[in-house]
């Protein structure tokens, strides 16, 4: 089975009561904030790479909206075949055919606005090798960005004085590497 997970975690810093007045849209956000849980699980399935298709291997994985169901082929003692279905539920779970425009709208865009609240936000990928997590994960960061940006140039937020913090690593073989920097 080849699933990578995303786990999205938003951490409330603390604030006075007077950093929240200069939102514009305080009841939209507060409404959004509230639909984003502090940690989201979010799993993406992956297709079947050449060389299982070479080898002819099943596709044993399906999903059904937030859950996702591996078909784990069996053998009784009496060599009587049958398959035991293993379920797992998660936040969201999405299928192969999901695009990364997709993923971001669903995991990462729903966090954007909330992070001018004095919210801490963080995104990650975890998985074993050749699960699609650099897929999944490259055009992530670069999407945030944008929308961060977009957003600090709102008149609302430009006067705030907001620094922006962004960090993309890669950790491996026990090792953590900083993407933004050639993998230093």
């Amino acid at each position: 089975m080849q699933v990578n997970v995303l786990l999205i975690a938003k951490e409330q810093s603390n604030t006075d009561a007077s950093t929240s007045s200069f939102i514009a849209n305080e009841k939209e956000i507060s409404t959004r904030e509230n639909n984003v849980a502090k940690i989201k699980v979010v799993v993406r399935k992956r297709p079947l790479n050449k060389k299982e298709i070479s080898r002819k291997e099943d596709d044993i994985v399906t999903v059904d909206e937030n859950a996702l169901t591996v078909h784990e082929p069996k053998l009784k003692v009496d060599l009587t075949a049958y398959v035991e279905k293993h379920e797992f539920c998660f936040d969201a779970v999405l299928d192969e055919h999901v695009t990364n425009d997709e993923v971001y709208r669903g995991t990462v865009e729903p966090i954007i606005p909330i992070i001018f609240q004095r919210t801490k936000a963080t995104c990650f990928a975890y998985g074993q090798t050749g699960t699609g997590k650099t897929f999944t994960m490259q055009p992530l960061p670069l999407r945030a960005a944008q929308d961060l940006i977009r957003f600090l140039h709102q008149p609302v937020y430009h006067s705030q004085r907001f620094k922006l913090w962004l960090s993309y690593f890669e950790i491996y073989g026990g090792k953590l590497f900083d993407l933004l920097s050639d993998r230093k």
